[in-house]
């Protein structure tokens, strides 16, 4: 079959235009379900873990207890001189707060501020109790010390990055500063004695003073003492007023110490021993005593305190000595040293 010219033209035209038109169309992406080669070996598939959750850090409560019997004892001593001024009390409690929050944990900042605040919600404004009631009783005293103690912690742990010095590094599980909790101590115990001694019918009296090293460990509110003590002073004699002897007292006191805020009720027993300037024969007896005391805030590493105390002691008959009994009883100034 011959074809003419004019057909032959029309036939390349549609070839031409059917290969424009497939070079311009876009290309098809390869559907989901056909499977496409791979060079580098079947596909692995990816395994997607679920997230957990981080547990939260738990609370440093043992830090949390050392940073609020601090702030408490530091606020009391405050008022106790007098607060009139916020803004005056709590910038002259700053560097002794500090000295606490710089050595407790973040953690431990936190959860006493919300100790504190939850004690205050619950214990109400100690203004709005005041305009209620008409006075300044026990119950707006209560509201308004945990109100201070609050706002003096909350400035301390607000400046606390900026002003705790960089070589006090934060230890979880901080137990304060102002009092023995948790720890070894040393205590070393001075004061002045009043003495009466029974003996034979007979009452005698006298004066004196005592020294004793108390090496010890505390224990939360209650602190365990134990140590050497010579103690001693001049009674004059029963029968005959003029004269006067001198009394040695070496002893082994143990002492348990209940701990308040600011003060502590001591409670004692003792070995002790009885020996004279004229007579060094050795009466040997036993000792139960009481005292209180109240302590100053920490100097450094001394926790100083000032009290009373009073003791019974009894000597059995021994020594070339008819049995006697004595009441000794004075000031006592204590400095416990508790590194």
């Amino acid at each position: 079959m011959k074809l003419s010219a004019a057909a032959i033209t029309c036939a390349f035209v549609f070839a031409v235009s059917l290969h424009v038109v497939a070079a311009d169309a876009p290309a098809v992406a390869p559907q989901p379900d056909v499977a496409q080669p791979n060079p580098a070996g079947p596909a692995q598939p990816i395994i997607v873990q679920p997230s957990l959750p981080v547990a939260a850090e738990p609370e440093d409560v043992r830090g949390k207890q050392g940073i609020l019997a601090d702030v408490k004892r530091i606020v009391l001593a405050e008022e106790a001189n007098g607060w009139v001024l916020d803004r005056v009390a709590i910038n002259s409690m700053y560097p002794v707060v500090l000295q606490t929050v710089c050595r407790a944990s973040v953690n431990a900042r936190q959860a006493a501020l919300r100790a504190l605040a939850a004690e205050q919600a619950q214990l109400g404004d100690p203004k709005a109790i005041y305009e209620r009631t008409g006075s300044l009783n026990s119950e707006v005293e209560a509201a308004l010390h945990v109100q201070r103690m609050h706002a003096t912690l909350q400035a301390v742990v607000d400046g606390a990055a900026a002003d705790c010095p960089f070589y006090i590094r934060p230890e979880y599980g901080f137990d304060g500063r102002q009092t023995d909790r948790n720890r070894f101590t040393l205590s070393l115990e001075t004061g002045g004695l009043v003495q009466f001694r029974y003996t034979d019918g007979g009452l005698s009296y006298g004066g004196g003073g005592g020294l004793r090293i108390l090496p010890g460990y505390g224990f939360g509110r209650v602190s365990v003492l134990g140590g050497v003590e010579l103690s001693g002073g001049a009674m004059v004699k029963a029968k005959d007023t003029s004269t006067f002897v001198l009394n040695y007292f070496p002893a082994v006191p143990v002492v348990v110490r209940l701990r308040g805020t600011m003060w502590h009720a001591d409670i004692e027993a003792a070995a002790v021993s009885l020996l004279q300037a004229d007579n060094t024969n050795v009466s040997f007896g036993g000792r139960i005593g009481f005292g209180v005391g109240i302590s100053a805030l920490r100097t450094r590493f001394i926790i100083p305190w000032a009290g009373i105390g009073i003791a019974y002691e009894y000597f059995a008959e021994s020594g070339g000595r008819s049995a006697a009994s004595f009441v000794r009883g004075g000031f006592r100034l204590g400095f416990q040293w508790a590194p």
